[in-house]
């Protein structure tokens, strides 16, 4: 049986077999040779030498001595080799791993004779193998460094340098990807057994070339296939950059080598944070050449990158670096010569500035601004078909359904959604992407205005479309997965939020510091209270004391997993610092209604009931007037209250809190306050009911085939 002592046998094994097949031929070294090396304590003697036959029955076949002899006599050589750092570009990562097969090119040219013996004896078939027999089974070796080696002998294999190469194949992957469990051992022990073969069949080769060679070998046959075509192409690119930098090439040989990095890092990639470092030398690059005043051509360039310099500072998690950066871009538009090329360069730059008002907690300035891009773009624009002008048009209308949603004007959001949605079935068919993409906003929409189960619907639909297209690792895959998340927590079905999330790439690190720190903080935070819905209050506060103490979200979303936990003080103290940061935004409406239905639900939790009164007050003053009148978080304050005058058996003031929420009569976007299977619905039918109040129920509907 496999054992950790079983381990510590097969390493003395391994040492004593390096140093017997250092010095002698592979057909001279007799297994008595190696056992009379092997020190072991046994029975109270240190050192004592051992027999054949205990050397056979630990090792089974000379295959797994030469196995064992290299893997020690590497794991010498290489033993103070220092940790690598993370690349930074994908070239750095082939060359990472590069310089791992250097190490062992080195080892092979100084280890050349016993490299040559193993290369004879891991070949080697043993008299008892060779003998007609029932099919052996393969002995049990242990789940360590040696027993792997031997495993791996036994098989006929080398993957004494797989440990070596593991660790820093999993470091050079993190530039692109993040592998499945136990990919970079499998990659590490395929590229391990093709280096022992390359460089001990070829041992008189220029150990540089060799290296590079099964660098890019690696490089094609595992990260192509796990992070995309994208990264051929981007190492290409990289090389290309590289060599202009070498050269010494003019400003605008580098500047167009640098354009074609940072479009295929945009368009396919999921490197969010590389793409804003290549944006940053671009733009400071042409900043220098579009100066002088040249070439219209720099100017307009100019623009472009500070455009998607911007957006991806916005994706990051900087909007205030974001809108700085956006504002450039409209700076340089101003200069371009062409009046309506200009004017079409400052849409596009503000727009994209709305963008970034909506991601500061701005979201009415942003409308408005949204709202005179929309005016400049409606103009000439076809009925039918696809054209640029029409493109950035429903680009526009999309962005002023986030604008409504974020201002608390939850049935204008779905009206516009819907607009949106059904143009581009319309002009691109249901199946395009961008169609998907439209769809995602419609969902967002139904989740603010209350329907969770068809967002939900229509979320599924989008994430099937965009799984065809998009990089499973990027923004957007990841940004539907935490949408998913945040329509299952709100539909009542926190279990399969927290599922979505811990199973999501969102949730690692490398996500974090690669693609977008603020979309790995939004899914931090929904887990944190799908967590709390679960009763696992405290694992949610754990996950949030990792995130920015101010931010607003992961603070509220701290004082509910406070207030799950009985300590509703520690809670009231979070949601005053809270409301303190919102005293001083102008209207982002939703976040303080939540910030107030929150801080009545911990008075409450605290006996002051005074307190609790006025907090509720607050919100309902904010239907209407800041607010939708049936907006969901107005309707969660008003069932509060109304729990709140059952308790002080005020219950006729009962049946008028709960009739908007019980109401079936369809909005403006023709749907009920609350669909059916809303949380906030079910309890207020259930308090109702209680009451032996009337509970109006939706219209039931029969099949036709039935009748």
């Amino acid at each position: 049986m496999s054992s950790p002592a079983q381990e510590r046998r097969l390493a003395a094994i391994a040492a004593a077999s390096a140093t017997a097949f250092r010095h002698s031929a592979y057909h001279q070294v007799r297994a008595e040779d190696v056992a009379e090396l092997v020190r072991l304590p046994r029975k109270g003697t240190r050192g004592k030498a051992r027999s054949a036959v205990w050397l056979y029955n630990e090792v089974r076949s000379r295959r797994v001595l030469v196995a064992l002899a290299l893997k020690y006599a590497f794991e010498e050589f290489a033993a103070d080799d220092p940790e690598p750092s993370p690349p930074e570009t994908v070239t750095d990562a082939e060359t990472l791993v590069a310089v791992a097969l250097h190490r062992i090119a080195a080892f092979s040219q100084a280890e050349r004779f016993l490299v040559g013996q193993v290369r004879l004896g891991i070949g080697d078939i043993s008299t008892s193998e060779k003998r007609p027999a029932p099919q052996q089974s393969s002995p049990a070796w242990p789940d360590g460094p040696y027993g792997q080696a031997a495993e791996s002998g036994w098989e006929g294999r080398v993957t004494a340098y797989a440990q070596h190469l593991a660790a820093r194949i999993e470091t050079a992957v993190s530039a692109v990807a993040v592998p499945p469990e136990g990919w970079a051992r499998r990659s590490a022990e395929r590229l391990s057994e093709l280096a022992f073969r390359a460089l001990a069949d070829d041992a008189d080769a220029a150990m540089e070339r060799q290296a590079e060679a099964l660098a890019a070998y690696w490089f094609e046959r595992d990260v192509v296939p796990l992070a995309g075509e994208w990264a051929s192409r981007l190492r290409t690119a990289e090389r290309a950059a590289a060599l202009a930098v070498h050269d010494h090439a003019g400003p605008r040989i580098k500047a167009a080598a640098l354009e074609q990095v940072l479009r295929i890092l945009i368009d396919g990639t999921p490197l969010t944070a590389r793409a804003i470092r290549v944006a940053a030398e671009l733009a400071q690059l042409l900043e220098s050449t579009a100066g002088r005043g040249d070439s219209v051509g720099d100017l307009r360039l100019l623009c472009d990158v500070e455009s998607r310099h911007g957006l991806l500072l916005l994706r990051l998690g900087d909007p205030a670096e974001a809108l700085s950066r956006l504002e450039r871009s409209r700076e340089v538009a101003v200069k371009l010569p062409d009046v309506e090329e200009a004017e079409s360069y400052i849409a596009r730059a503000e727009h994209n500035i709305a963008d970034a008002l909506i991601a500061m907690g701005r979201p009415a300035e942003g409308a408005a601004l949204l709202r005179k891009v929309e005016a400049a773009r409606a103009s000439d624009v076809p009925a039918e078909g696809v054209s640029p002008r029409w493109r950035r048009l429903t680009l526009t209308r999309q962005a002023a359904v986030r604008a409504a949603i974020r201002s608390g004007r939850v049935v204008r959001g779905v009206l516009l959604a819907e607009e949106v949605l059904r143009d581009r079935v319309k002009r691109l068919g249901p199946g395009n992407v961008n169609t998907a993409s439209a769809r995602v906003a419609l969902a967002e929409a139904l989740l603010a205005a209350g329907d969770p189960i068809h967002a939900r619907r229509h979320l599924l639909e989008a994430m099937s479309c965009r799984a065809q297209h998009l990089p499973a690792n990027g923004y957007w895959r990841q940004y539907d997965n935490v949408r998913l998340a945040e329509t299952e927590l709100t539909a009542g079905f926190p279990a399969l939020a927290v599922n979505t999330l811990a199973e999501s790439v969102v949730s690692t690190p490398w996500f974090r510091q690669r693609v977008s720190r603020r979309l790995s903080e939004e899914a931090a935070i929904v887990h944190a209270q799908a967590l709390t819905a679960c009763g696992s209050a405290e694992a949610a506060l754990g996950l949030l004391d990792r995130l920015s103490p101010g931010d607003r979200g992961a603070s509220r979303a701290r004082a509910e997993a406070l207030l799950s936990l009985g300590r509703a003080d520690e809670a009231a103290a979070v949601l005053e610092s809270v409301a303190e940061i919102e005293r001083k935004l102008g209207d982002d409406f939703p976040t303080q209604a939540h910030t107030l239905l929150l801080a009545a639900r911990t008075a409450d939790a605290r006996g002051r009931a005074a307190d609790s009164e006025s907090f509720a007050a607050a919100l309902e003053a904010m239907a209407g007037s800041e607010l939708d009148p049936q907006h969901p978080i107005v309707l969660a304050g008003r069932l509060a209250t109304a729990a709140r005058r059952v308790q002080a058996g005020l219950v006729g003031e009962v049946p008028g809190l709960l009739g908007p929420l019980l109401s079936r009569t369809p909005l403006d976007h023709a749907r009920p306050a609350l669909a059916e299977g809303h949380p906030l619905l079910t309890e207020a039918r259930a308090l109702a009911a209680r009451l032996g109040a009337p509970v109006p129920v939706a219209t039931a509907d029969q099949l036709w085939e039935d009748i």
